[in-house]
């Protein structure tokens, strides 16, 4: 990859409908480097946001996200950037989440209460992700929220407090610059964060085709570890936890078991 001016491709990816091929066009043929005006102008105005941009040459770039082959070019970050460098897992699910579904994610978040070792991220969603931040906070374990869309605007409104909250000691994340609108196409593009990130992606209640499934298909396809939560067999809209578990994912049936999990992937203990 050719090193370019971050703050160009930013500039860039704020215009409605530019993406990663329009940028490596931009790159490709040298037009990324330029330092003019606007683009100052532009750095100043995140800066004033405090927004920072990492890019894919930076030490703070996540290593394992450099290793699925449509890494984001830039990272807009808001909040605590130093746990980018630190191992992480995600954890998603539906958006129509049951009692179990929070009862789920206390019990497997509680022994990592008050422990740094370990990032947890999610989408900041409705129902499981929203749920699993806010119960980080609670617990006060580190969490990165990975949002659709802008950072201002890549988020259901209904999870604003939430936000601001993440703000205060952990770190939103997103490929694109504040005031970039939401579309169909960035869903699936966040979940390739969600699962290039982490080095294992765990699912909380998923029916059949849920976009939780769509973030296990990737971690998967990346090499990652999968792990599921098993759901009643009488919940259809849960059966995609089941299912994945059927076809090999590690089901989690023990409030130990994920710390376990973590400690004993040495193959991922010094991948920083």
């Amino acid at each position: 990859m050719i090193r370019f001016n971050k703050y160009f491709v930013a500039l860039k990816l704020s215009q409605e409908g530019v993406g990663r091929k329009e940028v490596l066009s931009e790159i490709f043929n040298r037009r990324a480097f330029s330092n003019n005006g606007e683009v100052l102008e532009y750095k100043k105005k995140l800066d004033r946001e405090r927004i920072k941009v990492v890019s894919f040459f930076d030490k703070e770039y996540p290593k394992l996200l450099k290793q699925i082959d449509d890494y984001p070019l830039l990272l807009f970050c808001k909040g605590n950037t130093n746990l980018l460098t630190k191992k992480m897992i995600t954890i998603v699910g539906t958006r129509k989440m049951s009692k179990y579904g929070k009862w789920s994610i206390e019990y497997i978040l509680k022994p990592f209460a008050n422990r740094n070792d370990i990032v947890v991220v999610s989408g900041l969603a409705k129902g499981v992700d929203g749920c699993v931040h806010d119960t980080c906070i609670r617990f006060n374990i580190p969490t990165i929220a990975v949002v659709a869309g802008g950072l201002d605007i890549g988020y259901p409104k209904s999870n604003q407090k939430l936000y601001d909250n993440l703000l205060k000691n952990n770190l939103i994340i997103s490929e694109f610059p504040p005031g970039r609108s939401i579309t169909k196409g960035m869903f699936p593009m966040r979940n390739r964060i969600l699962a290039g990130i982490s080095f294992a992606t765990v699912i909380i209640e998923s029916d059949l085709t849920g976009g939780s499934l769509i973030t296990a298909n990737l971690a998967l396809e990346y090499g990652r570890e999968i792990l599921a939560v098993p759901c009643n067999i009488n919940r259809y809209s849960s059966q995609g936890c089941n299912n994945i578990i059927l076809e090999g994912a590690v089901p989690i049936f023990k409030q130990d078991q994920l710390t376990k999990f973590v400690k004993n992937l040495k193959q991922y203990q010094s991948f920083r």
